[in-house]
């Protein structure tokens, strides 16, 4: 140690902070934490058309400007976490697939670290939110299990209070688990994945092809007849309004979204599965039915002892707390 400078660049005695990072396929979060709480965050447009270096300058500047917000330096940040959405290699650095983002193999957290000065740590978002969930939930189940409705379907696994991360850290990947083999395309470059169909942007895209179809619905009055502009929080206003066209909406992605995760609980048999993303807000209007068709198709049905399925508690805190917190595993 050199004049109170700590090997991480901080500075002994000072308060320390970590910032946690949950990159999404639409927005990017960055959010500072101390301990479990989020103190404070900003969210920025994901653009990656653009490449992998144009997006870090727009992370490291939201960075930048929630140092500021909070009268802060990178010098009382002790770590730097990052949630990414496709698979990351923890050895090398390298984001190795991203088919939501357009990477292949991007040194994204060397490029990263060098921008920053500062140690940064990286693993799937669906990981990080499923940790985040866990430590924020104070759970002391043996097996938990996250899934995250989003652009695509994410899946973090913890067993006895440790992520896991699979031989090659891309372990989770249900999204790209086929439930109709003959289906439709995938950007994954498979056909019939689950995430093309149970995906918070298949249900929309489910519902503006409904709405399209039946104009005097209430879920295409909602967007004047324009279904570019339908989105999951109007789709839900027409279910909790009792629209037949969304109820059936509603029940057709309840199916496919219980065929995926009655195929995770006859896999694993978790003592939690708990729905996270930016429907699960949502939840008390698609849960129950997902529910209850699980319950009549999951292979276990007649044991008495079934895995607790449950909406996620903390929204997309959980990813901002749980990358902030990679630094404790």
């Amino acid at each position: 140690m050199k004049d109170g400078v700590l090997p991480d660049g901080s500075r002994k005695g000072k308060k320390m902070y970590e910032i946690g990072i949950d990159m999404g396929g639409t927005h990017t979060a960055v959010g500072l934490v101390d301990g479990l709480a989020l103190k404070d965050r900003v969210e920025f447009a994901t653009d990656t058309e653009q490449g992998a270096e144009q997006y870090i300058e727009e992370l490291v500047g939201n960075i930048g400007l929630l140092l500021k917000k909070n009268v802060l330096t990178m010098e009382e940040i002790s770590c730097v976490g990052m949630g990414v959405p496709g698979s990351f290699n923890a050895q090398t650095g390298m984001i190795e697939y991203a088919n939501n983002l357009n990477f292949s193999d991007v040194p994204f957290r060397d490029m990263l670290e060098s921008r920053l000065k500062k140690r940064v740590l990286i693993d799937n978002d669906a990981n990080l939110a499923a940790w985040g969930e866990y430590l924020l939930s104070r759970s002391s189940a043996s097996s938990f299990i996250m899934v995250t409705l989003g652009t695509g379907i994410g899946c973090g696994i913890v067993l006895n209070g440790q992520l896991y991360r699979g031989i090659n850290f891309a372990e989770g990947e249900i999204g790209h688990m086929t439930i109709r083999y003959d289906g439709i395309d995938c950007n994954c470059g498979r056909r019939g994945c689950f995430e093309a169909y149970a995906s918070a942007s298949a249900l929309v895209r489910q519902a503006a092809e409904e709405a399209k179809e039946h104009p005097d619905s209430r879920l295409n009055g909602l967007v004047d007849g324009d279904v570019s502009r339908l989105n999951g929080r109007l789709f839900f206003q027409a279910v909790r309004e009792e629209d037949g066209t969304a109820l059936a909406v509603r029940d057709n992605y309840a199916q496919l979204l219980a065929e995926g995760l009655t195929n995770l609980i006859n896999l694993l048999q978790p003592a939690e599965l708990v729905i996270g993303g930016g429907i699960s807000g949502a939840a008390e209007l698609f849960l129950p039915q997902v529910q209850e068709r699980i319950a009549r198709m999951v292979y276990s049905r007649a044991s008495k002892v079934q895995t607790l399925l449950r909406p996620a508690k903390f929204g997309n805190d959980a990813g901002i707390v749980g990358a902030a917190r990679l630094g404790d595993m």
